[in-house]
């Protein structure tokens, strides 16, 4: 018995991996525009001015049990791989990120080289074909279908179910041109909205 309750505290006691994706279409705010990855620390300025008020200063260590809640919009730290949602742009390098994911708080950064700021075409074009994309967790059924073009009133190549793979070889405007694996295993290739007119991301870079 005491055997089991030593085994039962050590699992509670376990740090909590704090690895963070998105699953939810609620999880991504419709205004971003890209990502911003982090390295082991960032500053946070008030304006996109050097000489501005710093607002808030982090240092990563990418050790679970010390990383911050609700900075990351993804966060790997095996890889030391995490990244900001960015919401604006402005001259010279400088990003505003949203650090803050629970309250919506912001604040600007300063890039310090040119892929450090990723919008979303590029981000897609990297991690998407690097690791393919996965569908949101409530993403509208009728979103998972595959279009001969990236148009919505386009032929319906295939409906899709239960995807186990899809893989992006090009990202236009809201649709993206994938090939997909699905439960019958057979390769389907055409155009599936990753994105809706409003700025909803509906597949996500399935990174791990």
């Amino acid at each position: 018995m005491k055997k089991i309750l030593i085994i039962m505290c050590m699992f509670f006691v376990l740090p909590v991996m704090a690895d963070t994706m998105p699953f939810y279409v609620e999880s991504i705010p419709r205004n971003v525009i890209g990502m911003y990855q982090t390295g082991d620390s960032v500053k946070i300025y008030s304006h996109p001015e050097a000489n501005s008020e710093i607002v808030k200063e982090i240092k990563f260590s990418y050790e679970p049990e010390e990383m911050p809640d609700n900075v990351f919009a993804v966060l790997i730290n095996e890889k030391k791989l995490g990244f900001l949602y960015v919401s604006d742009v402005g001259d010279e390098g400088w990003v505003e990120v949203i650090y803050n994911r629970k309250t919506g708080a912001k604040g600007w950064v300063l890039t310090e080289d040119k892929l450090q700021f990723l919008p979303w075409l590029n981000f897609y074009n990297l991690y998407g074909r690097k690791y393919g994309l996965r569908f949101m967790k409530d993403s509208p059924d009728d979103l998972e279908i595959l279009k001969a073009k990236s148009e919505d009133l386009s032929q319906t190549v295939s409906t899709l179910r239960y995807v186990k793979q899809i893989r992006l070889t090009a990202i236009r405007g809201n649709w993206a041109l994938v090939s997909v694996v699905d439960v019958d295993r057979t390769p389907k290739m055409g155009y599936l909205r990753w994105r809706g007119d409003d700025g909803t991301i509906y597949a996500f870079p399935n990174i791990k």
